[in-house]
């Protein structure tokens, strides 16, 4: 699970805002099962391509299925949660801000083509498959996106940058990129997003104090009985569940990344009680918060050893 559900994260430099991952899971301690990233959203947009494995992607309100060689685009802004199916998956994500291709100068490029797209009045489609029409023109330009942004190597932003121009023209040449006033959701649709970005964006700001079924709810902007039945309808487990999972995770990471002892992790994270604490933490991630942050050292001295030979 993701430890920030709207993203605060850079994703590269302010001089270079883009980056590349790549994520191959074999039962890390953060991931005990499989890939799991609970819906989250950002300004950047982001490229998924899939390289082993089965994943579930879930964009707004809409459910994809992933097999290796597929292509995933999520636009900014767009909620979203990505959930893999076996232990070992892989998969790569190429992330940028469209901020990037914008052009002061108002010629052709930018009224025709950058605007309408930075704006969302045209988008990429969700999910490219292998025998899609277009995937031969896709799957060349995420490739060397990818490539170039996990190497590094020399002018690799002013590569990617270039490519990244040049995906979105070809894409809009060939007519690839969809008409968002055709495929835009309804407005009922857009008021449950909007709603569960306020309770979350809520969550994250006071998950260090109690917080109340009431509070969610008047953040969310209605009562407190429908804010039960519609968060259980999205997100498949009550506000309050999910909040207790959200701190779990905040506690998983400040356990790697800080010297404070369980106590001081459990009352940052909002947890008042230490016994409760400790069993809610070791029935989510499957371990004590102790062994979990030995088990995180143990890992990290063993990167570190096999980095240096």
């Amino acid at each position: 699970m993701d430890s920030t559900l709207k993203e605060n994260v850079a994703h590269g430099t302010p001089q270079q805002p883009m980056t590349a991952l790549h994520f191959a899971i074999q039962g890390s301690g953060f991931y005990p099962e499989h890939f799991f990233v609970q819906r989250h959203w950002h300004n950047s947009v982001e490229i998924l391509k899939i390289v082993k494995g089965t994943f579930k992607a879930e964009i707004n309100l809409d459910e994809y299925i992933l097999s290796p060689g597929d292509i995933c685009m999520i636009g900014s802004g767009e909620l979203h949660q990505l959930t893999g199916y076996i232990k070992d998956s892989i998969h790569d994500a190429f992330i940028f801000d469209p901020r990037l291709l914008s052009f002061a100068y108002k010629d052709q490029l930018e009224t025709e083509l950058l605007t309408p797209w930075a704006s969302q009045q045209l988008s990429f489609p969700h999910v490219i498959r292998p025998e899609d029409a277009g995937y031969e023109i896709f799957e060349p330009y995420v490739s060397r996106l990818i490539r170039l942004g996990l190497s590094q190597e020399e002018d690799w932003y002013f590569k990617c940058k270039l490519c990244l121009l040049e995906f979105l023209h070809e894409s809009w040449k060939q007519n690839l990129l969809a008409d968002q006033a055709a495929t835009a959701l309804s407005a009922g649709e857009l008021e449950q997003i909007d709603r569960y970005k306020r309770i979350v964006s809520y969550m994250e700001d006071h998950y260090m104090r109690k917080i109340t079924l009431e509070e969610l709810a008047d953040a969310a902007g209605c009562s407190s009985q429908y804010i039960c039945r519609f968060f259980k309808k999205l997100s498949g487990e009550t506000p309050i569940q999910y909040l207790i999972t959200f701190r779990v995770h905040k506690a998983a990471v400040m356990l790697t990344e800080t010297t404070k002892t369980v106590l001081e992790v459990s009352l940052d994270c909002g947890f008042e009680n230490i016994s409760y604490f400790i069993r809610t933490f070791s029935r989510i991630m499957g371990a004590t918060p102790g062994q979990y942050r030995k088990n995180a050292s143990k890992k990290q001295a063993y990167n570190l050893t096999d980095t240096q030979i």
